[in-house]
């Protein structure tokens, strides 16, 4: 793994644990609500809105690490006879591919964004402007990006030079 390659890990592994914990803080108003609805009476006023919010904040904070470390589900017994410069070449597209894909979801979710935010949209129960929900998204997306233009550049050098000798 290349300095590079570490320094983005520790970095993503950092915004993995953000999102776990809003999720993780989540769970636990979820879990004082129900709680107080059974013991005391009462409902903790926004619990949806809250679990929704830390949902696609868990979601698109782990994404960038899970592409980065390439544990997303793959099928590779077609390519495991392939010799190693074809498969980093393949390898090589399919990160060019994914990222632009993601691209895509992060150009046309901006565009919605910005609609809602035009709009002045919040979330029904607490008023959350809904730019709160669009940001871990965005965010996610772009830097998932850039973890697969990463992962295309490893493997793009690979296939260039040679598996042991890309800078």
């Amino acid at each position: 793994m290349s300095a590079v390659e570490r320094t983005a890990d520790r970095w993503l592994e950092r915004l993995a644990l953000a999102g776990m914990l809003a999720l993780m803080s989540a769970m636990l108003v979820v879990m004082a609500d129900i709680v107080a609805r059974k013991a005391l009476g009462f409902s903790i006023k926004g619990t949806i809105d809250l679990q929704q919010l830390a949902q696609i904040a868990c979601v698109f904070c782990v994404l960038p690490l899970a592409f980065l470390r390439e544990t997303n589900i793959t099928v590779d017994f077609l390519t495991d006879r392939l010799p190693p410069r074809s498969l980093a070449w393949l390898r090589c597209a399919v990160q060019v591919l994914c990222a632009l894909l993601l691209a895509a979801i992060a150009w046309y979710s901006a565009d919605q964004a910005l609609v809602q935010i035009r709009n002045g949209d919040r979330s029904q129960t607490l008023g959350i402007p809904m730019a709160m929900y669009w940001v871990p998204m965005l965010f996610g997306a772009a830097t998932s990006v850039a973890a697969t233009l990463l992962l295309a550049l490893k493997y793009g050098l690979a296939a260039a030079y040679g598996p042991a000798r890309a800078p």
